[in-house]
């Protein structure tokens, strides 16, 4: 939805430019970036992603350790479930029901743990790449770079300044 509105703004945008180079005599140099592309291009932006990849490795080995120990409870319960007294089945199966209840939220925490490591780099980085090309727009006399994204049907390869930036 935000890439919309950023589209349909970066449109009203090149329109009135358009109309005020016309009005000016001027032709309007416009550009676009793709922000993904030099993100991952860069060195830090490289760098970023092997750390993401390290720390979710990571949480994932920790996570498939956790589950063992539940399959191992579980499949211990199940071995001596007819051996057991009952207060003994209860306990067993109040730590199952616990480790489901930790794994579960293992999870669910890595997760939001993960996506949010992921969002502060980007933003970093991404606020880095948007002063960059800032700059490049003033050094090289553009009026507009508009970044890529889905909704553009078209860009014509002459106005891709991504491998400049």
């Amino acid at each position: 939805m935000l890439s919309r509105v950023r589209f349909v703004w970066g449109v009203y945008l090149l329109i009135f430019t358009s109309f005020l180079a016309v009005g000016l005599g001027q032709t309007p140099k416009i550009g676009f970036v793709n922000s993904q592309q030099v993100f991952y291009g860069t060195v830090e932006g490289k760098k970023a992603l092997a750390e993401l990849e390290q720390y979710m490795t990571q949480q994932r080995e920790a996570f498939e350790a956790r589950n063992n120990e539940l399959s191992k409870l579980q499949e211990e319960y199940m071995t001596q479930q007819r051996t057991l007294a009952a207060p003994a089945l209860a306990t067993a199966e109040r730590t199952i029901q616990e480790k489901e209840v930790e794994l579960r939220r293992f999870r669910e925490d890595a997760q939001a743990d993960f996506t949010a490591r992921q969002n502060q780099v980007q933003q970093g980085i991404l606020g880095k790449i948007q002063v960059l090309i800032q700059e490049y727009a003033q050094e090289n006399s553009f009026d507009a770079i508009f970044t890529r994204d889905q909704n553009q049907i078209y860009v014509a390869a002459s106005l891709d300044v991504t491998d400049a930036i």
